[in-house]
């Protein structure tokens, strides 16, 4: 008998999977979204077009007839934007999914904070603010520098650094320009960073991938790299301290992404989330570790497999690396063809063409474009890939769009910031 499923704000690779494993296919999206599908990617999946941010009842109401009809053996999605309208809908339909209260401590990062300071979970000190007296105070009494970002946000927007009491007034005044007036403050946390990728089965956590990871301005991710490099004593470190977090907010099943700083008291979680690593992670850990991440939640989910006892072995390394351009009209871009055709790049892309305007990089899909490559450890991939990615050069000439620019960030801020959002989210009975 064929199985149903529904999947919230899918890509068409998601769809293609789906596809594969003959599941039937339900689709929600919004407006948004469904815009950006193109009509190739959909054959012959049932698609609800809903505002379901402006009224989640309306979507499950929606979703609860069709399921009233032929059930759906789960909701599943990869997207971020996803996670809060599938935990509305698996909390009233019944599904063995995560739930909203799940969900609400992963996407409201204050909850998080309280949350696991509470249970004694990688306790990181933490404030929610609103205005300079709350930096201020805050730095007074956990000492400097500390880290300003939003309560519910992703994509490394308006991340902001505060080195002393001095600075606290203008970080103040550049998150006040784009709206951000309700934040969070956390100590800040000295280390490399890294992110970890499990599966969980039954509240068993399979650690899959851990990548190493490079930042720059903002925290803006420019590359990962499969394996970390790490002893396994760190590793084994790790995973009790992703694994704690995982159990204390209460997620047992499916797909994780966990970022990691390794600091000198021991490693420290900066945030989670119940989905797969972004930035090409997916495709990484296929080429490591043979495991589609997205094909496998979902087929975990569907009741189509058997829960992993281990990740495999690794096979070889990957890295991504992003290009950089700076802002303004791209006129010429040199070195792809040469980069593109290197034999150990796997996957290559442009993000503007020539002609089209190069934005300053507030979030991540304002970088310039990636490359993916493989080599036989992580750490020469990493080498390897930044390597190529620095025969990329834009060329750009200055534009005029600062109004256009403040207008942007302030709706992307508003776009991702989804902790207003968890209020539609009612814990379980």
């Amino acid at each position: 008998m064929t199985k149903r499923v529904c999947l919230v704000s899918p890509k068409p690779p998601m769809l293609q999977r789906a596809r594969q494993q003959k599941l039937d296919v339900v689709c929600v999206y919004t407006p948004e979204e469904f815009r950006t599908v193109p009509p190739s990617a959909l054959e012959d999946e049932t698609c609800l077009v809903l505002r379901h941010r402006e009224d989640p009842r309306a979507m499950v109401e929606a979703v609860r007839a069709l399921h009233a009809r032929a059930p759906f053996s789960a909701v599943f999605t990869v997207q971020e934007e996803g996670v809060v309208p599938a935990a509305l809908l698996n909390d009233e339909l019944g599904l063995n999914g995560v739930h909203s209260d799940t969900v609400a401590l992963l996407t409201d990062k204050w909850r998080m904070r309280q949350h696991t300071a509470a249970q004694g979970v990688s306790t990181v000190r933490a404030a929610l603010a609103t205005d300079v007296t709350d930096i201020t105070e805050f730095g007074a009494a956990v000492g400097y520098p500390l880290i300003a970002k939003p309560v519910g946000g992703s994509a490394s927007l308006a991340i902001h650094k505060i080195e002393n009491a001095a600075e606290a007034e203008r970080v103040h005044a550049a998150l006040a320009e784009v709206g951000m007036h309700r934040f969070l403050l956390e100590e800040y946390l000295e280390g490399p960073e890294i992110s970890v990728d499990v599966m969980s089965f039954a509240g068993r956590h399979v650690v899959i991938a851990i990548a190493d990871k490079i930042t720059g301005a903002g925290f803006l991710e420019y590359g990962h790299s499969i394996p970390a490099v790490l002893d396994a004593g760190l590793e084994a470190e790790v995973s009790r301290t992703v694994g704690a977090f995982l159990d204390s907010v209460g997620l047992r099943d499916g797909l994780s992404h966990t970022e990691v700083k390794l600091t000198p008291a021991g490693p420290k979680v900066v945030e989670g989330h119940n989905r797969r690593g972004g930035d090409r992670i997916n495709t990484m850990t296929e080429l490591v570790y043979g495991i589609d991440l997205e094909a496998a939640g979902l087929a975990w989910m569907t009741g189509e497999s058997e829960p992993l006892t281990a990740r495999p072995a690794a096979k070889c390394g990957a890295a991504v690396a992003f290009f950089e351009a700076e802002p303004g009209r791209v006129v010429a871009i040199d070195g792809a063809d040469e980069v593109r055709d290197h034999p150990a790049v796997v996957e290559f892309h442009l993000q503007f063409a020539v002609g089209q305007v190069a934005p300053p990089v507030r979030w991540s899909p304002d970088r310039a474009g990636y490359l993916v490559v493989t080599a036989e450890t992580g750490e020469a991939a990493s080498a390897l890939a930044r390597s190529l990615a620095g025969r990329i050069r834009f060329t750009t000439e200055p534009v005029d769009n600062d109004a256009d620019e403040l207008r942007r960030q302030r709706d992307l801020l508003t776009d991702l910031d989804q902790a207003d959002y968890v209020d539609v989210l009612e814990p379980r009975r």
